[in-house]
Order: structure tokens, then sequence, then C-alpha cells
């Protein structure tokens, strides 16, 4: 198999490329980061990730959202990564282990169909308040208007089949609402969703996340509803795409 490692990246620190190297020292993987529209300082961090062996990096002139930057790095793969069987999306704020991201990938290689979803267990004394309340409430919602019970709705670290590709560039979203939108349609097409559960790493009280509590949490809440009372609100119209494509 071979497996690409996809980073969204909004004005990340320093310690990205060392993530990086240290992804790459568990074996000849494809890394691909997606600069988001970050700011000016932190163009020295993806200079330096662009010159590392293996190693992508795709730009967005101006932020556009991390559903945005995983559906550029997903048309990548698609139109230039032929030899690519499988993707593991994380995060660039270091909350997924290294270890954690090579299981969910050793776990998604074994399949060419379905999704696997790294979870935390969310019982570390550190967690910030707001990341507790926030996946405990948006878990319970989605078990009461979907019947799945899902330990942690908002992980960033899945691991994802090439197949499974074409249908995610078909969902809404360009934010956090994403990747909540990805796991309806998983739901609702009755995809295999296997959970590994991974360590909870929250560095400086989840400090260096861009995740907004209460507008994000708000836009999850409202993304969950939506995609319960009406299916089609998760799918870009064709013409839609299209201009999409276009830009």
């Amino acid at each position: 198999m071979n497996t690409a490692i996809i980073i969204p990246a909004y004005n990340p620190d320093d310690s990205l490329p060392d993530y990086i190297s240290q992804l790459r020292q568990q074996g000849d993987y494809r890394i691909i980061v997606v600069n988001d529209g970050s700011v000016f300082r932190s163009l020295t961090v993806f200079d330096s990730i662009r010159k590392m062996k293996g190693c992508t990096v795709l730009t967005h002139d101006r932020n556009q959202g991390k559903g945005a930057a995983l559906k550029t790095a997903f048309r990548h793969v698609l139109d230039q990564c032929e030899d690519v069987t499988h993707v593991v999306t994380a995060d660039a704020d270091g909350q997924h282990a290294v270890g954690d991201v090579i299981r969910v990938m050793v776990e998604s290689e074994k399949s060419i169909r379905g999704l696997v979803f790294g979870v935390r267990d969310f019982i570390h004394p550190d967690i910030p308040a707001r990341s507790l309340f926030g996946n405990r409430m948006t878990s319970r919602l989605f078990r009461m208007l979907f019947g799945r019970q899902l330990h942690d709705t908002q992980t960033g670290l899945r691991g994802i089949p090439r197949r499974d590709l074409h249908w995610l560039m078909t969902i809404r979203g360009d934010r956090y609402d994403y990747e909540m939108n990805m796991l309806i349609h998983a739901v609702r097409e009755d995809l295999d969703i296997r959970e590994i559960t991974i360590e909870t790493i929250y560095l400086d009280h989840n400090a260096s996340s861009h995740y907004r509590p209460v507008l994000d949490s708000i836009r999850i809440f409202l993304k969950i509803f939506s995609g319960y009372f009406s299916g089609k609100s998760l799918y870009v119209k064709p013409a839609e795409k299209k201009v999409a494509e276009e830009t």
C-alpha cells in the first residue's frame, strides 16, 4: 500500500517541520501539507517543509478553512498521485502522536472502503473544558439523531481509502463543519467506520488550535441538525462544483 499523510496548516509554529521529520522516520511516506493562507511569518516553516524529501506544500492565497484545505489535498492526490491508495489526515498542532498516525494508517490500509478514526478517550485531567464539553455534546447529539455511537466526532485523525476521496470532493463545507458533513454522509450511506483509541494530547491547553469554541461549536451543532433533517444539504450541486473547480 502507498499512503499519503495530509496536514492542513494555518499559521503553524516552528515545531511542524520536526513533527513531519518524525513521521518520515517511520517510513518513506508522502507528506502533503496545505498552507491555508498563513501569515507571512509562517512562510519560513513551509519553506523548510518544502525542502524535505517526500514533502509537497500546496498553498491557498487566503485562509479558506480546514475543509477547503482538505479538499485541495484530496484533489491533488486524485489528479497527481496515481500511486496513492490511502490518505491519513492529521492536524498541524501536535495533537496527534506520530505512533498514532502510523496506527491509523496501518488499519486503514487493511481495506479499500470505509473510514478509520483515531478517537481520544477524554479522561486525561489536563483536557481543556471547552474540548471536553464540545466533544461530549456533539457525540451525544449525533447518537440521538443518527443512532450511531461514535466516541470522538471531532477527531482530525482519519484514514481514508482513495476510492472514498471522490465522494468527499462533493461534500459541502469549507471549515470545521466539513468533517461533520463527512461523518454524516458516511453514517447515512452505512459505510464502515472503525475507531482506534489514540493518545489524548493538548499542548499548553491547546493554545495553538484555531478551533473557536463558541462559533465553531454552533456551526457543528447546526450542521448535525441540518444533516438530520435534509441530507441534500450535505452535497455541492453540480453547477457549484464546476465553479469551485475553476477558481
